[in-house]
């Protein structure tokens, strides 16, 4: 089976430095240190307090090698779950879409379980930085059976009446959010963050049809992690405010999912997913031996479902 996600991460190691361009130049050349970048953006507490944005592309390869079959297989996963939900042409709407590892889920959601059915899909981002990996996939679109892939450039924070209209204009019947709302949170107070979603959820069921579906796809830690790394948002925060709000709400289905990667009863969120381990038996051994990929899933996932009323 060809997928598109082996196709994006082949792509990253072709383009991927073993040089830090950043620091580099022609008579002193510094060894690429991406797998000691990336915490520093994930992680104040390792970049000095400091707050870093992916803000080199040959990082951003890397991240693609590293985290692709992990962040495309929770959700995965997660369309398994809800697969009598899933309908058979994906119209899909990806808000901060990154990487687009939620599409190269749908991808490979498709190829196993719905052969015949299309996917249009819409990421928006606000970061041109990752615009490399956005036109590969755009370039190989049609060798994967993809009916539409389209990136628009814009914060959907500062822009979010633009992003109101590309809902009401193009109908999508599922919205995706992957590790988004705890980067938003890097940026915005926490409940800003919270205020955000649900404004964002209220909105969309408001203009779309019932049977849309909301995913939600983010950070989940123990509690003795949280409390050792307080200044750390995590997505589970949100997630549960969420949950919360729409649990009462009798238009809106309400499902949620972890992953137990630890035997600790504070990752629980609704039902625990099958497995936590990467299937790496399938992966081209120069990718795999390329990348330090990150084998084991650790996400905890919310899906909110407009009903018919």
């Amino acid at each position: 089976m060809c997928l598109l996600v082996y196709d994006v991460i082949r792509m990253a190691k072709c383009n991927h430095s073993s040089v830090c361009v950043q620091h580099s130049n022609l008579f002193y050349q510094i060894k690429s240190t991406c797998e000691k970048c990336l915490p520093k953006v994930h992680f104040r507490r390792k970049n000095n307090g400091n707050l870093r944005d992916y803000d080199c592309k040959n990082m951003i390869y890397y991240y693609c090698g590293r985290y692709s079959l992990k962040h495309s297989g929770e959700v995965f996963l997660l369309l398994q779950q809800i697969s009598h939900r899933i309908p058979d042409n994906l119209r899909v709407l990806s808000i901060g879409c990154g990487p687009c590892t939620d599409l190269l889920a749908f991808d490979a959601y498709l190829k196993t379980h719905k052969q015949n059915g299309k996917i249009e899909y819409h990421g928006l981002e606000k970061s041109n930085l990752w615009n490399d990996i956005h036109n590969f996939i755009i370039q190989n679109s049609e060798k994967h059976n993809l009916s539409k892939v389209k990136i628009t450039y814009l914060d959907v924070v500062e822009q979010f009446r633009e992003v109101e209209n590309i809902i009401k204009n193009e109908k999508p019947n599922i919205i995706s959010f992957q590790y988004v709302l705890s980067d938003m949170a890097k940026y915005y107070h926490v409940d800003f963050v919270k205020e955000f979603a649900d404004k964002f959820v209220e909105k969309a069921f408001e203009i779309l049809p019932g049977s849309t579906i909301i995913i939600f796809n983010d950070t989940n830690v123990t509690q003795s992690y949280a409390k050792k790394n307080p200044d750390e948002v995590k997505g589970r925060i949100i997630l549960e405010f969420l949950a919360k709000k729409y649990w009462s709400k009798n238009y809106v289905s309400v499902l949620k999912y972890y992953f137990p990667y630890k035997n600790d009863k504070s990752l629980e969120f609704g039902k625990a997913q099958s497995k936590c381990k990467v299937e790496m038996k399938k992966v081209p051994e120069d990718l795999k031996n390329y990348f330090e990929m990150w084998t084991e899933y650790r996400s905890i996932q919310l899906v909110l479902i407009k009903e018919y009323i």
